[in-house]
């Protein structure tokens, strides 16, 4: 059985156990700690974070190869296109995801996560929010015609899902100014997988 190394709330860990609850990959799921340095996830990763992904002697450390290979393993095709001009879109969207979304987000998080409210940088916040206002303008263009970020449900849509999770937690969730992405968020959320993924908790001050 495969074993995933995560913490609950990280948002690429997130993805994993969606894409995992998508696919009905029987899986253990090892919990740690914020700020804690889980001695098998030193052991197995030379970033010493989550998530990792073990599978017998497959370990994998990076949560977007972690999405390629459940696809390739367990179902191919199913989160991941077979077309290699679907595949390269796809993969751009899940990058977009890790490189583009989570940067625009992560103050905001960081500032309200750590801080009581009385304490908030209101500046960082806004600026934050704005940078993700142009991400959600983004993604609202890059919807496929079936509602997908692909041309169905997959990778790309599993690392996007989680981060519009956390931007909702913390007070910025998917705005009506994106008709399109707001009905693929509703969507999503409307999924057993969503619901069995969902995180346990989140980090609060």
């Amino acid at each position: 059985m495969l074993t995933l190394y995560q913490r609950t709330d990280c948002p690429f860990c997130w993805k994993v156990r969606l894409a995992l609850q998508e696919l009905s990959v029987a899986h253990d799921l090892i919990e740690t700690q914020f700020g804690e340095k889980h001695p098998e996830v030193v052991r197995h990763s030379p970033t010493g974070s989550v998530p990792v992904l073990v599978d017998g002697n497959v370990v994998i450390w990076e949560s977007s190869v972690m999405l390629d290979y459940l696809d390739a393993q367990f179902a191919p095709g199913r989160l991941i296109p077979s077309e290699a001009g679907q595949q390269a879109s796809v993969r751009t969207l899940h990058a977009y995801s890790d490189k583009c979304v989570g940067p625009a987000l992560r103050d905001l998080v960081f500032e309200k996560r750590s801080k009581l409210e009385s304490e908030w940088d209101l500046d960082v916040i806004q600026e934050s929010e704005l940078k993700w206002q142009s991400c959600q303008a983004y993604l609202e263009e890059q919807l496929s015609p079936g509602g997908f970020f692909g041309s169905a449900f997959g990778a790309a849509d599993c690392a996007l899902a989680a981060r519009c999770g956390v931007a909702e937690v913390y007070g910025a969730g998917v705005s009506d100014k994106y008709p399109k992405l707001l009905i693929w968020f509703e969507q999503i959320k409307s999924l057993a997988s969503w619901n069995a993924a969902y995180p346990e908790s989140f980090i609060s001050r």
